[in-house]
């Protein structure tokens, strides 16, 4: 199974590709220096997304970038994706291991800190946690706030990915708070200018790693 490299994660959103083509923006991200793509869509057809996933998977295997998909097992599987997205109202993560066995490695989302002390025993490769932030890409989100995040840290052995209205003036203060990557939806498909968002992103996070080294700063 693959190491998941979930340092700079983006999710893809409906609503940002009414009038955008995916694959173009993708690359265009993947370019900026995102390591990781969810491919998350609510409103396509199963074919249609199997196709996109397609040119997805080879596109992520040219870059060397992980490719996820949210939810849908079945797909994850058919294209060979890295790893597969599931919460808490989809599969269960222990039917989801025995369905793609060593082939992938699994997320999690949680949305609050009293739902970890449920999940340690799962199956899962890493947690996705939020939202951290106020956001416009769900309506219906559970606000954890950076305080949640520290805590969350804390109190699992998994690691954490942070989601959740995270923006490059924010990433510092989510790595210090001990996320182990960054999940964004619009901070990156937000812009028209989608590489020169990623770069912003990817320039806040070295910044924050140039910051700790010249201070010997150690998260917690």
């Amino acid at each position: 199974m693959k190491k998941p490299n979930l340092t700079l994660y983006l999710v893809t959103d409906d609503r940002f590709f009414i009038e955008r083509d995916l694959i173009p923006a993708i690359e265009a991200a993947i370019k900026g220096g995102i390591t990781a793509l969810q491919y998350r869509f609510k409103n396509k057809s199963t074919r249609q997304m199997y196709e996109e996933l397609l040119v997805l998977r080879e596109l992520t295997r040219r870059y060397k970038v992980d490719l996820v998909v949210n939810d849908r097992v079945d797909l994850a599987l058919a294209v060979e994706a890295d790893g597969v997205h599931v919460g808490q109202e989809d599969l269960p993560p222990d039917v989801v291991r025995k369905l793609v066995g060593d082939k992938m490695y699994i997320g999690y989302s949680i949305n609050s800190v009293d739902k970890l002390k449920e999940v340690e025993h799962l199956p899962i490769d890493y947690i996705g946690f939020g939202s951290v932030y106020e956001t416009t890409t769900k309506k219906n989100y559970k606000l954890v706030g950076i305080e949640g995040l520290r805590q969350a840290v804390k109190l699992t052995s998994k690691p954490i990915v942070a989601i959740g209205g995270i923006t490059h003036y924010r990433v510092m203060e989510v790595l210090q708070a001990g996320a182990k990557g960054i999940a964004v939806v619009s901070a990156i498909l937000g812009f028209e200018d989608v590489e020169k968002a990623t770069r912003s992103l990817v320039e806040a996070m070295k910044n924050y790693y140039r910051k700790i080294q010249h201070e010997g700063f150690v998260s917690p």
